[in-house]
């Protein structure tokens, strides 16, 4: 059994993004949680910590962009690029896992949720919602300082959801990321039985809740 446990819903750990990767306000909750990680190690505190990547729930609607409130209707803003892939977990399976981590000796130190079907980049995201709506969205790449300015400018809390999307895009390839198995694993390969919603999932169930945004008939 574990004890301890911890849960955050979003994480970028500090050894993938890098110092200079984070920038304010999510560099002092990143640390913060870096303290309290290097505090239950040292303290020798049996412990999982459950590293779950973006929630379906606040990034997969809006298509990958915090200053919506919904997905687009004409233009995307699309932050990185094909290279970078970002990991989506739908929050029922973080919850889970959760639960499962508890009587489970296998999961002390830390669990990575990366299923393999939820990673993507913010591009291949607009993509697929082109093609299960059927219509084609303008594009806007936004560069990484004009991110970062927007940043600076946006109050709280759109000033931190942009950071933390600007820390997932700097961090870089996540799926390249070899996890030690002497204090991680994937929970995909600990539990093969479980079948994780997927990006594609979600994303059918988010246009039957926009069905004006699909292309119609008379429009085809």
């Amino acid at each position: 059994m574990s004890s301890g446990l911890c849960h955050p819903s979003t994480v970028v750990t500090w050894d993938q993004a890098g110092k200079e990767a984070v920038v304010e306000p999510s560099k002092s909750m990143i640390l913060a949680k870096l303290r309290v990680r290097e505090a239950v190690r040292a303290a020798g505190i049996p412990h999982t910590f459950i590293c779950s990547y973006w929630g379906h729930g606040f990034m997969l609607p809006r298509l990958g962009d915090p200053q919506l409130d919904g997905p687009p209707a004409t233009m995307a803003t699309i932050f990185g690029d094909e290279k970078t892939p970002v990991i989506f977990v739908n929050e029922k399976d973080m919850s889970m896992l959760v639960i499962r981590a508890v009587e489970d000796p296998r999961t002390l130190n830390k669990i990575y949720i990366r299923p393999p079907a939820n990673m993507c980049s913010f591009s291949h995201l607009v993509s697929l919602w082109e093609e299960k709506t059927g219509k084609s969205l303008d594009k806007y790449y936004m560069p990484e300082e004009e991110l970062v300015k927007k940043i600076k400018e946006s109050p709280f809390p759109l000033n931190f959801q942009l950071a933390m999307v600007h820390v997932t895009v700097a961090a870089g390839d996540f799926e390249q990321t070899t996890i030690d198995p002497s204090i991680g694993v994937e929970a995909t390969q600990l539990y093969p039985d479980v079948k994780f919603t997927t990006v594609n999932d979600y994303l059918d169930a988010l246009l039957l809740a926009h069905p004006h945004l699909r292309k119609s008939e008379d429009n085809a």
